[in-house]
């Protein structure tokens, strides 16, 4: 808590143990991933490999873009001391961001390892087990205060609805989440993931898209920029946009009217005026999709969720337009452009003549609960200890 209010962390991430997929991917396939730098003498944030192949972006391998953030190894170990000296463990990350101020935590990735263009979907469903493995470790060591959102290996729908409906019933995950690019030319909008929505739905549990700039694959930007400026300005925002969109028009909110869907850590701000932009389109030719009863905005407020950053005062505008219901906070933590230790302070100290208090605790806490309606007795209660245990 901070200043006494309750803080729920929609949308947190850890650097990942180096033994993640050793540890938990089947013995089958724990050859098939392995680490290496691209090149001796500088270093490139985890990069990966999965039968041979690169799962981050040459730009992001060879473009010491961590020097340039200032997030080294050793910026990091600086930052988040015992975090990092134990590899982001449950209890240690629940501790850091308490630090902070943050109760609660759902934790988004893995960023790039299991989406490159042309993974094997037998491999991709392997990693999101294993991944979810990981997962429910991370909970029960941090007493319930770091939840973690579940990969669905899109490549196959069915491996898909199989793994979320395992990680569900075995494992604990209450929430799931994917990229928001296009998988094999298809986006979220295609009818080829009707079943996964459908199971959802019947879950009755969140699900998110969230981006990460550098994937070796297709995503908006990949193709055009060399640098992180450029890339990072745009990957984010733009990829929630179409996926958004395609969702919409496409009808998966028509079809699907229980689905709680969130875009984020794409900020917030352009939000009114691209559902407005929809809607004129959806006006004009409204022949082109005609199973839609509903307007863009009118979806977006039964069915979505969007998430801002503790300096993002363009929050207010979403406020005004849409008011403050389907807005969810996030840390970034520990990312390089996350405001740790006072990104809570940040976003209590953000545009008091413009957001309310009433409207912060809704967005700080009230808010992710709606969205992700976890179980009852799923979480801990806030204020008392957690009871964290050892691996």
């Amino acid at each position: 808590m901070r200043n006494g209010f309750k803080v729920f962390d929609a949308d947190a991430h850890v650097v990942y143990p180096r033994d993640l997929w050793s540890r938990y991917l089947d013995d089958k396939h724990k050859h098939r991933v392995g680490t290496k730098q691209p090149m001796p003498g500088f270093e490139t944030y985890n990069p990966v490999t999965v039968d041979g192949k690169w799962t981050q972006h040459p730009t992001v391998l060879y473009g010491r873009f961590q020097e340039l953030m200032d997030w080294t190894a050793d910026d990091m170990m600086a930052k988040y001391g015992a975090c990092v000296t134990t590899g982001f463990r449950g209890d240690s990350v629940a501790e850091a961001l308490a630090v902070d101020g943050i109760d609660l935590c759902v934790i988004y990735g893995p960023e790039y390892d299991m989406w490159f263009e042309g993974i094997d979907p037998e491999m991709q469903a392997a990693m999101a087990r294993a991944y979810n493995r990981w997962g429910a470790d991370m909970r029960e060591i941090s007493g319930g205060r770091i939840n973690v959102s579940g990969p669905v290996p899109l490549n196959d729908v069915g491996r898909a609805i199989e793994e979320v409906q395992y990680a569900f019933d075995h494992l604990g995950t209450k929430c799931f989440w994917t990229r928001p690019d296009q998988f094999n030319k298809r986006t979220l909008g295609d009818r080829y993931y009707d079943p996964l929505w459908e199971l959802i739905q019947d879950l009755n549990v969140g699900f998110a898209t969230h981006e990460f700039m550098g994937l070796n694959g297709t995503s908006y930007g990949h193709d055009r920029y060399t640098g992180f400026v450029e890339w990072h300005a745009v990957v984010h925002q733009f990829e929630a946009m179409g996926a958004m969109m395609a969702m919409i028009c496409h009808g998966v909110f028509e079809r699907f009217p229980k689905l709680r869907v969130a875009y984020l850590e794409a900020g917030c701000g352009w939000l009114p005026s691209w559902l407005h932009r929809i809607d004129e389109q959806l006006e004009m030719a409204y022949k082109e999709f005609p199973e839609l009863t509903m307007s863009a905005t009118d979806y977006f407020k039964r069915n979505c969720w969007i998430s801002t950053e503790c300096e993002d005062p363009f929050v207010a505008d979403v406020i005004r337009w849409f008011g403050d219901g389907h807005i969810l906070w996030e840390s970034d933590f520990p990312h390089p452009d996350s405001k740790y230790p006072t990104t809570v302070q940040h976003f209590l100290d953000l545009a008091p003549d413009m957001i309310t208090d009433d409207s912060k605790r809704k967005i700080m806490w009230d808010n992710a609960l709606d969205f992700y309606r976890f179980p009852e007795g799923y979480l801990p209660t806030v204020g008392e200890p957690a009871a964290a245990t050892t691996a």
